[in-house]
Formats: structure tokens, sequence, C-alpha cells
């Protein structure tokens, strides 16, 4: 992602900035002073004054997500996740919708915004001494946006069915939906499921048959977004909720019983009571034909998770007098399902991957660590994409990717160790940010193929992101790899006390 005052560098590149905008109307970008906020003005919009958002997250010192692919930014202010999607006036906060007076526009991998009308959406967020420069307000920026009213129905139907592991609601719609423009979340006994661009027809029907969760079902319209509201007969899990799209059918499915065989359920949890942590297995991530990211600078991500695995490897066996065991120890490519079946020849205890994120936007920095489960964010998801999609290297005989319904059984089987990963990934996030210092993202989960099938609490951890330029001077650096491989080492002895104590 650039700065704004890189996309606009000069008054006469005005026009190619107007074209990477899609626009055909005349706009002018102005400059407060140093340290201030580079704008453009937008003829179409009254002159109102828009912003970079990847300037004024370096702005107000907040992390950023980008997704070149879905054309969104997520700022994460303070606590909370505000994600902003190119050509759609919505905003996402957390679980709730908020809307700009005129729609988020996209160019050169970035996204501007009203900048008077954001900055009042996250103000309340933010930790610090707000600007006087974001102070500034104009009455325009409030405005809302035009009502949506003479829009067709496209939500005509929906029906909820009783299974006999769950319960699955079928939305039926006249066109297709990103899955990006369709979000849920809990309150006190109610499901919501939100469609951005939706409108629900008033006559919609609405049905619920067989022995569903859902007890009742409530449409509302507001502006652009339609709300669906569902009574729940009782709290439900809301990491098991999973919703796909199958043409102009949304598909939202609320599993209530287990459907893994019980005798398997048995023996993981004979497994989990006996297990000492004896064995730490170590995956360098990626390999041989497969570089992984690449960096600015030419720096591969297989180089480097391979030298800091070695390192740790030396730092376990000496300090912690663990067995420790590599899916590689030299440039090799090893398939993803191979790595966890190593790991559990071996009776490995812990699995341990390592990887160095990777972002179309440069900005983007910091230490996440993972454990499986359902995607929870865009960022997760978009990284589990990522790092899946190298099964393109596997030959045509292997390497096919799970199926959902496959993903989600074994998911559920490794349900003995999701706590235990959650846990040691915490640890690992507060040993990064104790011994080297980059960004904490936090923990996240998704499903991230090389996880699945360890049958062992297991984490994959994204070191920091390649794709920086000063993070992969880092990563490169002996002694960052050092304090790389002391900190997950600081979090293995940690694990091991607190976990074999509690067995």
């Amino acid at each position: 992602m650039r700065a704004l005052s890189k996309i606009l560098p000069c008054l006469y590149c005005l026009p190619a900035f107007i074209f990477a905008f899609g626009l055909n109307l005349p706009c002018a970008f102005s400059q407060s002073g140093k340290g201030e906020l580079r704008t453009v003005t937008l003829a179409q919009y009254r002159n109102l004054e828009y912003v970079a958002l990847g300037d004024l997250a370096a702005y107000l010192n907040l992390r950023t997500f980008y997704s070149e692919k879905a054309r969104k930014m997520i700022l994460y202010v303070g606590d909370t996740e505000v994600k902003v999607t190119a050509m759609n006036p919505f905003v996402q906060i957390d679980d709730r919708m908020a809307q700009l007076p005129y729609e988020a526009h996209y160019a050169d991998e970035d996204l501007l915004v009203p900048l008077h009308a954001f900055a009042e959406l996250i103000r309340p967020l933010y930790r610090g001494t707000w600007p006087e420069r974001l102070k500034k307000s104009t009455a325009r920026d409030s405005t809302s946006a035009t009502s949506s009213l003479t829009r067709a129905p496209n939500i005509v139907k929906i029906a909820v069915e009783g299974k006999t592991n769950g319960t699955l609601i079928r939305i039926q719609t006249t066109q297709p939906f990103a899955r990006r423009h369709v979000s849920t979340r809990f309150s006190r006994g109610w499901m919501y499921v939100d469609i951005v661009g939706g409108k629900i027809a008033s006559n919609a029907p609405t049905s619920i048959q067989g022995a569903s969760i859902v007890k009742e079902v409530r449409p509302v319209q507001t502006g652009m977004v339609t709300q669906l509201s569902f009574r729940l007969e009782k709290e439900i899990d809301a990491n098991q909720l999973n919703i796909s799209n199958q043409g102009n059918t949304i598909l939202v499915s609320l599993p209530t019983q287990e459907v893994v065989p019980e005798a398997v359920l048995r023996n993981l949890e004979m497994d989990r009571q006996k297990w000492r942590i004896d064995t730490i297995v170590l995956d360098p991530g990626h390999g041989g034909r497969d570089p992984g990211a690449i960096g600015p600078g030419g720096t591969k991500e297989k180089e480097i998770t391979l030298q800091v695995a070695l390192r740790l490897k030396k730092l376990i066996e000496k300090e912690l007098g663990l067995r420790v065991v590599m899916t590689r120890e030299n440039d090799t490519f090893i398939k993803l399902d191979e790595r966890t079946a190593m790991a559990n020849s071996a009776q490995g205890k812990v699995f341990i991957s390592l990887h160095c994120n990777a972002n179309k936007s440069r900005r983007v920095d910091g230490t996440t660590t993972y454990f499986l489960g359902p995607a929870k964010t865009d960022e997760a998801l978009e990284v589990a994409l990522l790092e899946n999609s190298v099964v393109k290297y596997e030959n045509e005989n292997g390497g096919t990717a799970h199926s959902d319904e496959e993903f989600i059984l074994t998911a559920m089987a490794q349900n003995a160790f999701h706590h235990e990963s959650e846990g040691f990934a915490q640890i690992i996030q507060e040993e990064m940010q104790s011994l080297v210092g980059l960004p904490d993202r936090g923990v996240e989960q998704a499903g991230f193929r090389v996880l699945v099938g360890a049958s062992m609490p297991n984490v994959l951890v994204e070191m920091a992101f390649i794709s920086n330029r000063k993070e992969e001077q880092l990563l490169g650096s002996g002694e960052t790899q050092q304090k790389i491989a002391r900190a997950i080492m600081h979090s293995i002895k940690r694990f091991k006390e607190k976990y074999e104590q509690g067995s």
C-alpha cells in the first residue's frame, strides 16, 4: 500500500489519479502543513474531503490488514476491528454496521473514505489524544446516504429446517452475495445475520420445520443492510457456526450434536489424560520447490523458517532436555499432510509450524499465532488461504483440498486439544512481545491444512511480515532469529509446566 503522497506526487499527475478511481469528475487534493494528513476532495461529492486509510492509520499509529482480493482494509482501533470495503458505504465495527455518507473508493492498493465522517466513527474507540485536525466537521459529513428504498427486493425467502445434527437456515435470494457481505453475531439469545446490500421482500415467507433450535424469525431492513434475527431456544457454540453460499442461496448451519463417533472422542480423551510433553515437533514452513512468500529484498520464507527452526531445536535440546523432531532439516519439499503424519508417527506432544506472514500492503507488520478452527476474521481467512495454497506444488495424485465436511469432522475430533492449542498460542504471543518486541497482532484461529490431523496441541506461528521491508531485514538477522527461537523455547517451557501440572 502506498501513502497518498505517493498516489498524488504532483498536480500534473492528477488525471491519472482520477482514472485510477474510475471517476470522470474533477477532484483536487490539499495538504494542511507538515505532519498533517494529505486529503482529496471529490467534486461529485460536493468537494467532500477523502483520506487514504493507510495514511490515516499511520497518522493515528493504528495497525492495519489489507486484502487486495476483497479490496478491504481492517483497522485495529484499541481492541476493535473496523472493516472498510471498497465501493461500499457500510463499515463493520466488530459485530455492528455503521453507514458513511458516501462509499469508500479504491486506488493503488489503498482505500479512501470521507475523512470527518469516518473519523467520528472511530473516535470513541481511540485510546489517546484525538488530533485537532480530525475535530473539524461539516454538515455534509454527517449527511446520511441516499435511501435505497427504491431498490428491488433481492431476499425472497427464509426457511429454517431442523436436522438430526442441528439446524440449517436457507436464505433464498435473487442474486449471489459475496461471503464478505454476510456476517453473524449473537446477543441475549438471538442470532443476527446481516446482509450488506440486501433488501428483504415485504411478503418474503418465513418457515420453521422440524426440531429446530430456532423458535422465531424477524427480518428488519435498515438502509442497505438486511438484518435477519433468529431467536434461539438455547445458547450454541458460535465457533461451530458455518456460513456458505450456493448460487442464490445463503446457508447458515447451527450444529447442536456431535457427529464424531463416540469411540474417536473416547480415545482422544484417554490420550489427552496421559500425555506428557517430552517430544517437540518443529515444522519449518515451505521448502524445496515451494519458496513461500518472498520479501521485497528477495528473502525467501523457506530459508527463514528453517534457520529459526534449527536455532530453536538447539535451544530446546540444550535448555529443556526434550526430544526434537524436524519435519525437514534442509531445503526439502514436504507435503502438508505428510508433516502432521510425521508428527503423529514420532509421537510428538506439541506441533509448531513456523512461517513468515505476507500482505499486499508493505505497511502491515507484527506477529500472530494461530490455532486450528474456523476463521473468525477476514485476516485469519486470508492468511490460511495463502498458507494452504502450497498444495499447488504437490503432485496430481495428492494434495487435494479437504472437503468442508472432512475438515469440520476432523476439527471436531481435535476438540480435546482445542483449548490447549489456544492457550499455547497465547503464551507464544506473550513471549514474542517480551523478547522480540514486534507489534502484537494477537491470537487467531483458522483452517490451516498443515495443522489438520495433528493428534497433539498444535499452533502455527507467523513470526513477522516478510513483505514489510523493515521486518524482512529483521527476519534475516541472526540476532532476531535467536530472539524468536528463545521466545518460543520459553513458551514451550511455560506450556509444559502449566499443562503437566493440570493433567
